[in-house]
């Protein structure tokens, strides 16, 4: 369970991850026994966090990651990894929005793969 996101956020989460599954077939069969969770372990290949600024197309931008630690409610870490927008949507993600990133190891790049509506 994810604590401190309401239920409509977990819903899109869920939403944006089936998208993307059935959009990219051949990455679902690499991660098929793995489901990576959401929240956890840093050795993960999807992570939940918030732009620390505006994120255009075709660049990427500095994404804080969110962690859920002992039951707490998610919260802000230390970690902050550079994530590309380049496959989502052509619209600039703004500074404080949620994201979801994923690890692409073929490529060695992480890609915002979903993020909260503007």
């Amino acid at each position: 369970m994810i604590a401190g996101f309401n239920e409509s956020d977990i819903a899109l989460l869920r939403q944006m991850a089936a998208e993307f599954r059935a959009r990219n077939p051949s990455v679902v069969g690499e991660f098929a026994t793995l489901q990576p969770k959401v929240l956890g372990s840093s050795s993960q290949s999807v992570k939940i966090g918030k732009a620390d600024a505006d994120i255009t197309f075709g660049s990427s931008g500095s994404v804080t990651i969110w962690r859920r630690s002992s039951g707490a409610a998610p919260s802000a870490t230390t970690e902050t990894i550079d994530a590309h927008l380049d496959w989502l949507s052509v619209e600039t993600i703004s500074a404080s929005k949620m994201v979801l990133i994923q690890y692409f190891k073929d490529e060695t790049i992480w890609r915002i793969v979903g993020a909260e509506c503007e």
